[in-house]
């Protein structure tokens, strides 16, 4: 398959005189992005030595093509969480090698930190000095690279990994999200979630691009500037986390976004009661998702016109999902397993982590760590992480049954389940919750609402009122850190 510069190439000369890119007050062509990326492309090949650069900037053009252009170059590309403590991103450069980079002013501090761990050879680049690009615009032969990415789990269970995702994993991948969606020029994405994350890589760069569609970029989320962008510019492909719908669907004023018809939400489970508050509010259902940076990362998908509420949709075309037990076994419609996954999207492997990437991949599936079942129809439901699953006297309690049930009451705004141990049961689920703003709730109402909406056996033995859930830089709930 073609390296992803190539595929980029492809559709800048299909598309060169339409609109690729929207920021602030500035627009670009894909024929003036793709002379930026040439040019950009053409710095990194005279001042780069190593095979590996990161990239440590904020969501902006500049920032896409720099991405681009490190594989026109034929490197290998590591998106650093700029939410990360400088200790964190050390880690990150000492194991992924890198032997460059490419940042800004905005991050001065950061990079005085972490400048001696590139020693003599290593170089720090800055993409908003002047000189960065060359100012030649001719056109550089595609060089290739693997791994095309190296991008660093959030450490939600341990360790960050790197994981290694070649050109064919996320060619793979923008492929059959382009046929799942049917995606095409008249499209306009909006580009809010953060690039260093494989979900904003694959679905609001490289999907965008290489169907030839519009992306238009918000800096940081603003609910009122948010809707006033669809508004504007028309957005019709609106990616997000559950977090962003529900305070957008909380949001007041007279927008107009008729123009959406695909909001996509993934990075955590969407609460049905949110997906409800959002669709009363603007008319539109979300379409649920499902991935994996291991994935590259969309594996499953609801899309209009094929969208059930409360699941995470079927598999994308090209991609298989198995349900299975702990033996291999697959299991049948409605029976809760393990969620496998297989197809030309999965990753190379963990870099330089052998061991792990055998236990994760066995004969080419992956195994994701997630249960879940699958009904007649082939669209699939998350109960939760197999880690987390609760045994409590013999019988199986997911968290997610009680978290959406939770969710409903309208005095919560978000909450986490886990499993304590106990002595008589073996284990029992403790529930923590975030009031809306101005309300409050305690232990025996949420008890009660439990008990009228859950079997016995499911209902928290504890419940603890919190103001706040701890979480990884990207903003999901770090279970493993709540109090036991």
């Amino acid at each position: 398959m073609a390296s992803l510069s190539e595929l980029f190439e492809t559709a800048a000369q299909a598309n060169r005189p339409r609109v690729a890119l929207i920021e602030e007050e500035r627009q670009w062509t894909f024929g003036e992005l793709s002379d930026e990326i040439n040019r950009t492309a053409a710095t990194i090949r005279q001042k780069v030595q190593g095979t590996t650069v990161g990239i440590l900037l904020l969501n902006s053009q500049k920032y896409v093509v720099t991405l681009l252009a490190v594989w026109k170059a034929g490197k290998t590309a590591v998106p650093l969480n700029y939410l990360l403590p400088p200790a964190d991103i050390g880690f990150i450069i000492r194991d992924s090698g890198m032997s460059a980079l490419i940042s800004s002013q905005f991050f001065a501090q950061s990079l005085a930190a972490v400048r001696p761990l590139f020693g003599d050879r290593g170089v720090i680049l800055m993409a908003d000095d002047p000189d960065f690009m060359a100012a030649t615009t001719a056109d550089l032969p595609a060089a290739r690279q693997e791994p095309a990415l190296i991008l660093y789990t959030s450490g939600t269970t341990g360790r960050p990994k790197g994981v290694l995702l070649t050109h064919d994993n996320l060619a793979a991948n923008v492929a059959s999200c382009q046929r799942a969606g049917e995606f095409d020029h008249r499209d306009s994405f909006l580009c809010l979630l953060p690039f260093f994350h494989t979900y904003a890589i694959t679905g609001t760069i490289l999907l965008p691009l290489y169907t030839g569609c519009k992306m238009v970029l918000v800096d940081r989320f603003v609910p009122a500037k948010v809707l006033k962008l669809i508004e504007d510019h028309k957005v019709s492909v609106f990616l997000a986390i559950p977090s962003m719908y529900r305070v957008l669907a909380m949001t007041e004023g007279p927008f107009d976004v008729s123009s959406v018809r695909f909001p996509i939400s993934g990075g955590e489970p969407l609460p049905v009661a949110v997906a409800q508050a959002f669709e009363k509010r603007f008319g539109v259902p979300i379409c649920e998702g499902y991935g994996q940076t291991e994935a590259a990362p969309v594996v499953t998908l609801n899309v209009p016109g094929a969208n059930k509420t409360g699941t995470i949709g079927r598999a994308l075309p090209g991609v298989e999902v198995r349900i299975w037990d702990d033996q291999d076994n697959v299991l049948g419609v409605g029976q809760v397993g393990e969620l496998m996954v297989r197809g030309g999207n999965v990753m190379a492997g963990y870099h330089n982590l052998p061991e792990e990437t055998a236990k994760t991949i066995t004969n080419g599936w992956l195994h994701t760590g997630d249960l879940g079942r699958m009904d007649s129809d082939g669209f699939i439901s998350i109960t939760g992480r197999k880690k987390d699953l609760i045994i409590s006297a013999g019988e199986n309690i997911y968290p997610r049954e009680i978290e959406e049930v939770l969710a409903q009451h309208p005095k919560v705004k978000e909450c986490a389940v886990i499993g304590l141990k106990d002595e008589v049961r073996g284990e029992v689920p403790k529930a923590f919750v975030i009031p809306r703003e101005g309300e409050t709730t305690d232990e025996k109402e949420l008890r009660s609402f439990c008990r009228e909406n859950l079997a016995h056996y499911k209902v928290p033995k504890y419940i603890e009122v919190v103001p706040d859930l701890p979480r990884t830089p990207t903003g999901k709930i770090l279970k493993r850190a709540l109090p036991v």
